[in-house]
């Protein structure tokens, strides 16, 4: 009931944006977000980065107006396109204006997050990189200078936009971050608007650590094989202390995998990963993201023809789900 009403005051609120910009337009029909009343900044305590989306451990704050606007991306520019930008355009997909959380990878030695695909090739010549630049200025809902939340083992850290580009058939945004530590291949980013927070450390919850014996030796029970690759990650995830998978090396659409859980004393539980479509899974790294004692999971995800790198997070005692995903490889 209470999640209900929340819902009420925000859709509540954003009509009533929506009307005093509609009430600011300027002549001509456009609306003139110059002129449009900007909430001003708050200094508070950094609100939580998922709030109301595991109810069970996360105090939900009461919506502002100002959450509201700031949770949605700006509109791409929308200027008029001719040409060869005309024909990209078309074959170009951006992330939603509603999408909250990335991916980000290293990508030619710099880090970068996934905004995006372009399907078919683009051309090499002058003229085709000055329509992919055009397609990219005046499409995408993310632009240079916008700021990010970059979430690491260690903390978080604001990530400024330097600029638009394309790696393959990825679309990628290139962020003003140190290059990413050897054991964190890929890390969650998050959209809360802007200003961005201040960069934080991460304070951890307590987490007992269990019998470290007796969890090594329920683990080593899960051996690689020709046939079977077996991921291991260690940490705390409610009440257990290891996630272990057990996934064929031949990906079939049949194919399926074990997700053991391991309990502080060694004992084992079935688990599992919600991720869409993808039914089998390499554990990449763990990290905190709310400080709450419960950690998040990265992982690298297969299925047959398409693989995808992705960040879940438990939604209940046994399963975690996925809340962000990027970089999908499509092998045709």
């Amino acid at each position: 009931m209470r999640r209900v009403g929340r819902v009420g005051v925000a859709a509540c609120l954003l009509a009533g944006v929506v009307a005093c910009q509609r009430e600011t337009a300027v002549p001509g029909g456009s609306t003139d977000s110059a002129t449009a009343p900007v909430a001003a900044p708050v200094a508070a305590a950094v609100p939580d980065s998922i709030p109301d989306e595991r109810p069970d451990t996360i105090p939900v704050a009461l919506i502002d107006s100002a959450t509201v606007l700031l949770a949605l991306l700006p509109a791409a520019a929308g200027g008029a396109l001719s040409g060869e930008a005309v024909s990209l355009a078309e074959r170009a997909v951006f992330v939603p204006r509603t999408q909250r959380w990335f991916m980000a990878r290293m990508v030619d030695s710099v880090p970068s997050m996934d905004i995006g695909r372009i399907d078919g090739g683009i051309g090499t010549t002058d003229a085709a990189r000055v329509a992919l630049t055009r397609v990219l200025t005046e499409r995408s809902p993310i632009a240079p200078g916008m700021s990010f939340i970059l979430h690491a083992r260690g903390g978080s850290r604001v990530a400024t936009v330097t600029g638009l580009t394309t790696s393959g058939r990825r679309i990628i945004a290139r962020l003003d971050v140190p290059a990413f530590d050897s054991g964190e291949v890929v890390l969650p980013v998050e959209w809360r608007g802007a200003p961005a927070f201040h960069p934080h450390a991460v304070t951890r919850a307590d987490c007992a650590p269990g019998d470290s014996v007796a969890i090594e030796r329920s683990i080593a029970k899960y051996v690689h094989s020709k046939d079977s690759a077996v991921a291991v990650l260690r940490g705390c995830f409610g009440r257990f202390r290891a996630l272990v998978t057990v996934r064929p090396t031949t990906i079939t659409p049949e194919s399926g995998e074990r997700v053991i859980l391991v309990k502080p004393n060694g004992g084992t539980q079935r688990g599992r990963l919600r991720d869409l479509s993808y039914p089998l899974h390499e554990l990449v790294s763990v990290l905190d993201i709310d400080g709450d004692g419960t950690q998040e999971i990265v992982v690298h995800s297969f299925r047959p023809a398409m693989e995808t790198w992705a960040a879940l997070r438990m939604t209940d005692s046994v399963a975690f789900t996925r809340f962000a995903s990027g970089f999908t490889i499509e092998k045709r």
